[in-house]
């Protein structure tokens, strides 16, 4: 996957960007939150992106950071929001203020935006609350990509809440009989504690 493009801005529409990158211009579909936060016509850009390939189109999306992609990639896992309503969503709202939306549970928040029906917000609600793939503290686009990392998505893909994964996985990483544990234990101990103490 081509992680991000390098390049001057040769050009931006509504919904879409080019950029020059050694003799090469690359078009690519954007949001409205992007296009304003990325520099002017001319000027040095980095933009993140993501290839969509279907048998008969093809498309690169650019984000003007890893959170907006992060989130364009949970809200297109999620039954009825396809690409181009994720960036409809993300022209409406900036990332941290969608982030607020779920966090808080905000339906009316949520459901005001373009595009965006009470039916669909809800599904976003229900999907992606607690279980959004950015996180500030064991995102990706953190730089952190150690075990912790790899716990927390795990205890994630079997349903528990985000943050209270976040939380617990702290706390045990700190508990002084499992630190002396060698890794391979220290996982097995982590996960086996984790998982019991989410379901109670």
């Amino acid at each position: 996957m081509i992680n991000s493009i390098k390049g001057v801005i040769t050009e931006k529409g509504d919904s879409w960007i080019c950029l020059e990158n050694q003799g090469m211009e690359w078009n690519l579909i954007a949001s409205g939150t992007t296009i304003s936060s990325l520099p002017a016509i001319g000027n040095q850009a980095r933009v993140f992106t993501w290839l969509y390939h279907k048998e008969d189109q093809m498309a690169l999306y650019g984000f003007f950071s890893p959170k907006e992609r992060f989130l364009f990639l949970d809200l297109i896992s999620v039954s009825g929001v396809g690409p181009k309503g994720a960036i409809k969503i993300l022209s409406a709202v900036r990332p941290d203020q969608l982030i607020l939306y779920l966090e808080e549970e905000n339906l009316d928040g949520l459901s005001s935006l373009p595009g965006l029906g009470k039916k669909t917000a809800q599904k976003i609600l229900l999907q992606l609350r607690g279980k959004l793939s950015w996180d500030d503290s064991y995102g990706s686009g953190s730089g952190n990509s150690g075990p912790e990392s790899e716990w927390v998505e795990s205890l994630t893909a079997m349903g528990f809440d985000k943050r209270k994964v976040l939380s617990l996985v702290k706390t045990l990483m700190k508990d002084e009989d499992i630190s002396v544990l060698s890794p391979d234990k220290k996982e097995q101990e982590i996960l086996r504690r984790a998982i019991v103490e989410l379901s109670s």
